[in-house]
């Protein structure tokens, strides 16, 4: 920290060197940690208050306490959008819910900086003019979007950033990648000696920019040499709803294990199954993605692979901050590493 102090001949200020907290300790005769937890406000230790007046006292002196004023005095004011794209989805689930919260949480470590957050739904009313008008700095897309939808939010100059599992190419993305976690499905399944593997989920991509997982079924099929059935694969947006209603064609085909693109898909599978009283795991197995909080207490529990959601977010906000005060001229991908977590949709022993 630079320090000033006047020269009492000609009263005029003049620069002195870098202030560090081991100058003050030195003068105070306390070691560094001391003085960093005083000056920091860390109550986790009981420090005297006679050790922390002469803290303050020495600090002020060399000018530490002024600098550090005027610089928290002048934050840096940034306003975030989260903008929730997701396709036929109105409000954020809970998989979106998380990320958010690591949006919000990494702000925490930016205290020179007064970052405020809005969230945008593309199904609000005014959602276009509210983003347009909204003076943003950063925009977060969140979920899967419409290319006409995306070209327009392109067209604001907003700096944009993705996070979720199906990047954007173009701009910064923090992704954990569904299409690569969707041949994972297809690898642990075949390792137990399931033959034939169904796929629930977005199959036809028309005007979505961002969907790849059943792009990552498909390489599955391809690595573990399982021949493609097209009366396997059902085309569904990511419901519970949806997962009861169209469920039932694909069990006609006879599948001896379903890959759920999400697990709000899966939890309306797993219904319908029981419904009609098909045995999970020993008839149907059934597989998720995502790891959503409801998936662990389900009966049976369901078998998904865990996403870092609130990593994806934290990280999402740094990305896109060290952008903003660094810029640059290329896009960055930071893709954070899913995990499988095997539980009772698909846990049977002894099954050929």
């Amino acid at each position: 920290m630079i320090a000033y102090r006047k020269d009492k001949g000609t009263g005029k200020n003049f620069t002195m060197k870098k202030v560090l907290l081991s100058d003050i300790a030195r003068e105070c005769g306390l070691s560094v940690s001391t003085v960093s937890r005083v000056l920091s406000g860390d109550d986790s230790r009981r420090i005297r208050q006679e050790t922390r007046d002469l803290i303050y006292r020495k600090a002020e002196e060399l000018g530490y306490i002024r600098e550090r004023i005027s610089r928290l005095s002048k934050k840096e004011s940034i306003r975030v959008a989260t903008l929730f794209l997701s396709d036929h989805e109105s409000l954020p689930s809970p998989f979106f819910s998380e990320i958010i919260d690591g949006i919000k949480t990494a702000s925490a470590s930016y205290p020179d900086a007064d970052i405020s957050f809005t969230l945008l739904s593309l199904y609000d009313s005014d959602f276009y003019r509210n983003f347009s008008e909204g003076g943003f700095d950063i925009a977060i897309i969140l979920g899967r979007v419409r290319k006409d939808v995306l070209r327009r939010i392109r067209e604001s100059g907003v700096q944009l950033i993705y996070a979720g599992l199906n990047g954007i190419e173009g701009m910064d993305q923090v992704i954990s990648d569904a299409r690569s976690g969707c041949a994972a499905a297809v690898a642990y399944l075949a390792s137990k000696g399931r033959k034939r593997i169904a796929f629930m989920g977005p199959a036809e991509k028309q005007d979505l920019e961002n969907e790849y997982r059943y792009e990552g079924y498909l390489e599955g099929l391809k690595r573990c040499g399982i021949p493609f059935d097209s009366s396997l694969v059902e085309d569904c947006y990511l419901s519970a709803e949806e997962g009861r209603e169209k469920a039932a064609r694909i069990i006609a085909s006879h599948p001896d294990a379903i890959i759920c693109a999400n697990d709000n898909l899966a939890l309306g599978v797993i219904r319908l199954l029981q419904d009609r009283g098909i045995s999970i795991p020993g008839e149907i197995a059934v597989t998720g993605f995502d790891n959503i909080e409801a998936s662990a207490y389900l009966k049976p529990s369901l078998t998904t692979f865990d996403v870092p959601k609130q990593e994806l977010g934290r990280f999402a906000l740094k990305a896109a901050l060290d952008r903003r005060r660094n810029p640059r001229d290329y896009s960055i991908r930071i893709e954070l590493p899913f995990r499988l977590i095997e539980r009772e949709s698909t846990k049977e022993d002894g099954h050929v």
